[in-house]
């Protein structure tokens, strides 16, 4: 299992530059409800609320804001490396899903697990696939189950959990989540249901 990497040097930088970015002006604040999140500056990005049980299980709500808001979707159109999301992980310290493009990032999601995604949320309430596999993928990074992270090979390291809604039922027939991560780059690679709870 790979260890954290050493950041303090990076974090000292990086709060210096945060405490600068304040004082200019420029500051992120996500507001609770809203279907977008309050962007400020020019590449803030927000990760949605997600929950996962001691026990590992990333718990899907079937209501909820539409994530990752289409603010945060109109940077991919000039930008394949602007951030979706980014996540605090105890194994990779920063990692981040980028826009991406067929072989990483939310474009290979979508392009690739889009019709996975909503498989999951047939008959499950009214939230969009990228709701749910952005939920599943900050629970299962941020709180992952014991022995979590796995190497997966070429620089990869790869998550799994089950998946559960808010009202205890299990998504069918793909009742896991599959996460896998570039260690080297700190990039979300893709997100998918499946049947297995391992890697």
């Amino acid at each position: 299992m790979p260890s954290r990497r050493n950041r303090s040097v990076v974090t000292g930088v990086a709060a210096v530059i945060a405490a600068a970015l304040v004082v200019g002006g420029f500051a992120l604040t996500a507001q609770q409800g809203s279907d977008d999140p309050v962007i400020a500056g020019p590449s803030a990005s927000t990760a949605p609320t997600a929950e996962a049980t001691s026990d590992g299980v990333v718990v899907i709500a079937r209501q909820g804001a539409d994530l990752p808001g289409a603010a945060v979707l109109q940077r991919c159109d000039t930008s394949s490396r602007a951030d979706v999301a980014s996540y605090d992980t105890a194994a990779l310290g920063d990692v981040v899903m980028q826009c991406g493009n067929s072989s990483q990032g939310y474009e290979h999601i979508r392009v690739r697990h889009t019709a996975d995604w909503q498989g999951v949320l047939a008959g499950s309430g009214s939230r969009d696939w990228d709701d749910a596999m952005l939920t599943a993928v900050q629970a299962v990074l941020t709180a992952p189950r014991d022995g979590f992270p796995k190497d997966a090979g070429d620089g990869k390291v790869c998550y799994a959990a089950a998946l559960r809604f808010d009202d205890g039922s299990t998504p069918s027939p793909d009742g896991f989540v599959k996460v896998i991560v570039s260690e080297t780059t700190d990039r979300v690679i893709t997100a998918y249901p499946t049947r297995s709870d391992d890697c």
